[in-house]
C-alpha cells in the first residue's frame, strides 16, 4: 500500500475510536469523501474475519468495579461448566469468562456495582460451600482501562500486523497517569439498555437500536444526548480479533484460537509505582486489550492481550525482561477461546422501577442452586 494511503488509513482507525462512527466529520477532517470513508470502514477496517467495533462503556464512571475469581467445577458438575457459566450471567454480574490451559480451572470477572462489592464476594464462597466448585484464588480491581487497538502497527489493506518489532519495545514513553474512579455519571435505565447494543456493534445507528429495543426513536435520541454528554463510553474499540462481548441471546464467541492466543497476567502485591511502570511497559505492545488495578498501597495490576501466534515468542520475551522485578507474585493465564466468553454491562439486573441494581445474594444463591439442579435433569433426559 501506499505511504500516505495507509497512514489516512491510520488516523482514520483512530479518528473512529476516538470519535465513534462519525464518518462524516472524521472523512471532512481527513480531506477526502465521506464515499471514500464509508469504503474504508466496511472494506478496510471491518472488513476482515473477526474484526468488530465496539463502544466501551465507562465501567468506572459509571460506579463498577471488578472481582476476579479463578475456580475448579467439582468432578460432577464439570461437563456442565460451561452452561452453568453461561447461567451465572443471568444472575450475578458475571461479565467474563474463560477456561484456562493447560490445568482445566476456569477464570472469571464479575463486574460488579461498588456498593454490592462485598456481598457477591461472599457470593462466590457460598457457592463453593454449596459444593459446585471450589474458589481458588479471589482478587479485586478498582479500575480498568481497555485500549484502543494500535491502528498505525496494522496495515488494514492487508489485514496483517506491520511494524518493526524492536522500534516498538525501545520506545520511550510515559507512565500514564493512575486511574481514579469516582463513579459520579448519571444514568437511567435507558441509556444502559442503548449502551449495552452499542456495545456489541457500534456501527448501529441510533435509529437501528430503538427499532430493535421497541423503543421511539425520539426517546432514543434523548438518551443518546445523556451517553454523549455525560461520557457514558470510554471509548469505541477496533477488536481484533473480536472475542466478545456479544449479546445475551446469542451467547456465542469469535473463535480465533488457531491464529491468535489470548494471554492475561495478575501481578499481586505491586505498589502505585510499580502499578504505573507495568502499565507504561505494556502498553507498548500492539497487542494488549486491557490493563487494570487496585487502589490499594500495595494492589493488584492486572492486564490482558491476545497475540498472533507468530509474535508470541516476541511477546513473552519482552515479557519476561519487563516483570522482572514482579518475579514471584506473577500469575500467568492462558485462555482457551473455544470456552470464552464475554457480554454487555448486565442491564437484566437492574431494577427500572427502584432506579438501583439488584443486591440480593441470598435469593442469587437460591437461584444458582435451582440453575444447577435444572441443568443436571435436562442432561439425564
Amino acid at each position: 500500500m501506499k505511504p500516505d494511503l495507509r497512514e489516512q488509513q491510520t488516523r482514520f482507525a483512530m479518528l473512529l475510536q476516538e470519535r465513534g462512527p462519525r464518518i462524516t466529520e472524521i472523512a471532512r477532517e481527513l480531506g477526502v469523501y465521506p464515499e471514500t470513508a464509508r469504503y474504508w470502514f466496511n472494506h478496510n477496517v471491518l472488513g476482515h474475519r473477526g474484526v468488530a467495533y465496539q463502544a466501551v462503556p465507562n465501567y468506572e464512571g459509571l460506579g463498577f468495579k471488578r472481582i476476579l475469581a479463578v475456580i475448579d467445577f467439582a468432578n460432577e458438575y464439570l461437563p456442565q461448566a460451561r452452561y452453568i457459566l453461561e447461567g451465572m450471567t443471568n444472575i450475578c454480574y458475571l461479565t467474563n469468562h474463560f477456561r484456562i490451559f493447560p490445568d482445566g480451572y476456569y477464570f472469571l470477572i464479575l463486574t460488579v456495582p461498588s456498593e454490592v462489592e462485598s456481598n457477591y464476594r461472599k457470593l462466590l464462597t457460598d457457592l463453593q460451600d454449596a459444593g459446585i466448585f471450589r474458589v481458588l484464588q479471589l482478587d479485586r480491581l478498582d479500575w480498568v482501562n481497555v485500549m484502543p487497538m494500535k491502528a498505525k502497527y496494522f496495515d488494514f489493506s492487508e489485514g496483517k500486523w506491520d511494524f518493526d518489532w524492536s522500534a516498538i519495545v525501545n520506545e520511550r514513553v510515559r507512565p500514564p497517569p493512575a486511574i481514579t474512579p469516582n463513579g459520579s455519571i448519571k444514568y437511567d435505565y435507558e441509556d444502559l439498555l442503548i449502551l449495552a447494543k452499542l456495545q456489541v456493534n457500534a456501527t448501529k445507528s441510533i435509529r437501528e437500536i430503538a427499532h430493535i429495543l421497541k423503543m421511539p426513536y425520539e426517546r432514543a435520541i434523548y438518551h443518546w444526548g445523556h451517553i454523549t454528554e455525560r461520557g457514558q463510553i470510554s471509548l469505541y474499540s477496533i477488536r481484533w480479533p473480536a472475542t466478545g462481548p456479544k449479546d445475551q441471546e446469542a451467547q456465542r464467541a469469535w473463535q480465533q484460537q488457531h491464529a491468535h492466543m489470548a494471554l492475561d497476567f495478575l501481578v499481586r502485591n505491586s505498589t502505585e509505582s510499580e502499578r504505573r511502570e507495568l502499565m507504561a511497559s505494556v502498553e507498548r505492545l500492539p497487542f494488549a486489550w486491557v490493563n487494570g488495578g487496585s487502589e490499594e498501597r500495595r494492589g493488584n495490576f492486572f492486564s490482558e492481550l491476545v497475540v498472533p501466534l507468530e509474535y508470541y515468542s516476541e511477546t513473552f520475551h519482552y515479557l519476561s525482561e519487563a516483570l522482572l522485578d514482579s518475579r514471584g507474585r506473577i500469575q500467568f493465564m492462558i485462555g482457551d477461546q473455544a470456552n470464552a466468553l464475554a457480554y454487555t454491562i448486565p442491564t437484566h439486573l437492574y431494577d427500572e422501577e427502584a432506579q438501583a441494581w439488584t443486591n440480593d445474594p441470598d435469593g442469587t444463591l437460591a437461584k444458582f442452586k435451582k440453575l444447577v439442579l435444572t441443568i443436571k435433569g435436562e442432561e439425564r433426559r
